[in-house]
């Protein structure tokens, strides 16, 4: 019984084929697996507003935790003010005991300070330009003052559309549920 290796001139079997897929071939595969996968993701997480609506509710309760320390370190109690435009931390100036002939001349004016100059607590705009229509609960908890321990507070943004909480717990930390 003669054995033989088939070489380079004799055909081979056809139990001798090779199985199994070529690198060119796998490459397609994951290609199509790719753009798929994109596809997918793109479509479940391209609400762009829904998303912008959540940064802006992140930044503010950033802001309100700086807002609170601020308030602590200076003595001075901080209101937040907004509207569908946008928002604003205010400070009043320390009142002056003056008499009652002096105070009448001075007109009764209340200096503000609304930290134009300030980088992080200055006068903003909604982000993306939209209305946004805002509640806070209690009432009275958009203003931060010295207390170590604030109450809690909710606020809620939204655009008519998505609305986000910004949750102040007893502790003072702020957490934002969607």
């Amino acid at each position: 019984m003669p054995i033989s290796v088939p070489g380079p001139g004799k055909p081979r079997p056809s139990s001798a084929l090779q199985k199994g897929f070529s690198l060119l071939e796998i490459l397609i595969v994951l290609v199509i697996i790719g753009i798929a996968t994109a596809s997918v993701s793109l479509g479940a997480f391209s609400d762009g507003e829904a998303r912008a609506l959540r940064q802006e509710a992140l930044r503010l309760s950033q802001l309100f935790a700086i807002a609170q320390a601020e308030a602590r370190s200076g003595g001075r109690p901080i209101a937040w003010e907004y509207d569908a435009a946008g928002y604003r931390f205010v400070r009043r100036a320390r009142a002056l005991v003056l008499p009652a002939g002096m105070a009448m001349q001075a007109g009764g004016a209340i200096a503000i300070d609304d930290f134009t100059g300030d980088d992080a607590l200055r006068p903003r705009p909604w982000a993306g330009g939209a209305a946004i229509r805002v509640s806070v609960d209690p009432p009275m908890a958009a203003l931060f003052n010295a207390e170590w321990m604030p109450g809690p507070m909710v606020v809620e943004l939204s655009d008519g559309r998505q609305t986000v909480r910004i949750a102040r717990q007893g502790n003072g930390q702020y957490q934002v549920e969607p």
